[in-house]
This record gives structure tokens, sequence and C-alpha cells, in this order.
């Protein structure tokens, strides 16, 4: 027995030293690449479906030790992972992790097992009226989408998301290139009348990743949305959303737009999207209240942005709000641009 001021945490990312060093997401102190004989090794972590989740998984089996995934959670921070801006939420799993639905994750667990008190589903109602009020997301460092930015033309208006090419969760997702041009085709097949809009991933506009949907660029009819907005601001100006796995389509959901869903997203498969994958282990239905209850409240770790100390989902949201409120939330129509490809 490890006593516990002894124990440390394996981890196998230099990435992930410094993204867990300072602040209080896991209970112990980390070692990186510890040796097989550590006796201080109480558990490892690794960064999802990633070679550190991987290698993390295979130290505790050989030693006999839990092993945890981590990924970023859905209200991540201010600004972009891929530019450094530090998490101020994790999902820890200790079954694999919420983006594959190849194997069960503690999440699933949540959805297919918990019951939910009527206080926890009021405290996910506040947490919906807070994320629409204040256009809240994974990432909180862009604008908000100018008023009219897509049209009203009297046409049904459908949002396209992208996703960055060769991104875990689109192949833990169960789907991959072939995926977007079926979410493509379907799209135009069954809404002949509308107006196709493309929303690019953030990571690809930063110059950082390569789109999922690149192949369409050169395919009529589409006006690609090329700049960084908020999600909800945008989502808030369409009728309908396709996606593949994109946390976007969930987001859409909690501000009651229909969403079909291409891959399997941590939200489908639980009778709130309409889902061209199933998946066998999810077993309840499930209201969109009820998997924010889950996903955002009971599901992640979040730290305090000032002191780095665990803390409520709640504190996280009011920082990101107020970070909005005094910086991006202003509505940009210079550096935002749609182009058609007629």
């Amino acid at each position: 027995m490890i006593a516990p001021d002894a124990a440390r945490v394996g981890v196998f990312s230099r990435g992930l030293v410094k993204t867990l060093r300072g602040c209080a997401f896991l209970d112990y102190p980390v070692v990186f690449d510890p040796h097989p004989d550590d006796p201080r090794i109480a558990l490892t972590a690794g960064w999802g479906c990633k070679p550190s989740g991987e290698k993390a998984a295979a130290f505790a089996a050989e030693r006999g030790i839990p092993c945890v995934r981590l990924e970023d959670g859905f209200l991540r921070s201010v600004g972009l992972g891929a530019f450094g801006a530090p998490p101020l939420s994790l999902a820890i799993d200790d079954r694999g992790i919420y983006y594959d639905a190849s194997q069960p994750s503690q999440l699933e667990a949540l959805l297919n097992q918990a019951d939910l008190s009527p206080d926890l589903l009021a405290r996910a109602a506040r947490l919906r009226s807070l994320i629409a009020d204040h256009h809240l997301s994974k990432y909180n460092h862009a604008p908000d989408a100018a008023e009219g930015l897509i049209p009203s033309t009297g046409r049904p208006r459908v949002l396209l998301l992208d996703q960055t090419a060769g991104d875990a969760s689109i192949r833990c997702g169960l789907a991959n290139e072939d995926t977007f041009r079926n979410l493509l085709t379907a799209a135009r097949d069954e809404n002949p009348e509308a107006d196709l809009y493309v929303k690019t991933h953030p990571d690809v506009i930063a110059g950082k990743k390569r789109s999922a949907l690149a192949f369409a660029r050169s395919e009529p009819g589409l006006a690609w949305i090329a700049a960084d907005v908020s999600p909800p601001s945008l989502l808030r100006q369409v009728d309908r959303v396709y996606t593949v796995t994109s946390q976007m389509g969930f987001e859409a959901t909690l501000l009651g737009k229909p969403v079909s869903c291409f891959g399997l997203p941590f939200y489908a498969g639980w009778g709130i999207t309409d889902d061209r994958l199933s998946c066998a282990r999810r077993t309840r239905r499930r209201t969109v209240l009820e998997i924010l209850a889950a996903a955002y409240i009971l599901y992640p770790r979040y730290v305090d942005p000032k002191t780095g100390q665990r803390c409520e989902v709640e504190r996280v949201a009011e920082y990101l709000a107020t970070a909005r409120s005094i910086g991006p939330r202003r509505s940009i129509v210079s550096r935002l641009f749609v182009r058609w490809r007629a």
C-alpha cells in the first residue's frame, strides 16, 4: 500500500506533464516516464487514444495498477489549445474516453445507469442558459458572428460541420474520410431547396490542422464560413446541422436545432439526434438536459482559473462568460467572410 503523500501518477508525455503540473486535476503529483519498478506509481494517465494513452495503459496493465485516459473538457478555455492555452477542464476516465465509441467510457456508463436528481437537472438548466446567453463553447476566444451572416432567404439554412483531418475523434467515432463524403451527399439529397454552409474548424483557420472537408472546396453550391466565430452565435442562424462527431453538434442541440450525426459522438445514440450509426451499448433514452448534466457537470473535472484548485463547472462557465463579455463577444464583419462556390 502506497502512502497517499508518497503516491505519484506516471505519465508518458511531456506536454501532459506541463498540463498537469500546477493544477489540481489529479490527486497526486506526476512523474514523467517512470521506471517500471518505481514503487510510488499508484496509477498512470495518458492522453485519450494517443500514444501516451496507450503507453500508460500498457504500463498500468504490467504493474496491475489503474490507468486513466485524459481529454479536454467541453468548456476548455478562452484561447485555443493549439496556441498553448491551458485547459480549465479535463475528462478523466478510467474505462475509456468519451469520444471513443469502440469501447465503453465512464460518460457512457453515467448515461446508461445514473439516475439524475432534480437538483442536478436544475443545475444543468442554469448551465444551459449560461452557455446559450453567453455563447460559450470549448474555446471562447472568437467573437460573435455578425447578425445576418447567414441571411434569411426564405430557404432552409443547413450547416455542415468541418473537423480536422485525422483527428482521433473521427476514427474513434467509427468514421473516416468517406463519412464526410456521405455527409455532404446526404445534406444535398435531403435538403434540395436549402442553402448549404460549411463551418471550418478553428484549428484549420489558425493554420494548425487540415480540413476533413478539404475535398469539397471545389464543389459548387457551398458557402464556406472562413473565419473564427463563436459556435453558438453561428448556430442560432441556421435551421439544421449535419456533423460527423463534432462537439458543435451537441451545442446545436442545446439551442434546439435538429442534428444529424454520421459518426458516433458522445451525444449520439440517446435519442436526441438523427443518427446514421447505432451503438448497442447505449441503451437508455436521454434528454438534452440529462446529457448536459452528465457530460458537463458529472464527467469532467474543473480547476479555478485563478488558483488552479478544483472547482465546479459553474465557476469556469462564469469566468468564460466574463472573459467573453470584455473581449471577443463583439460581433465582427471585417474579419469575417463567406465565400460561395457558384
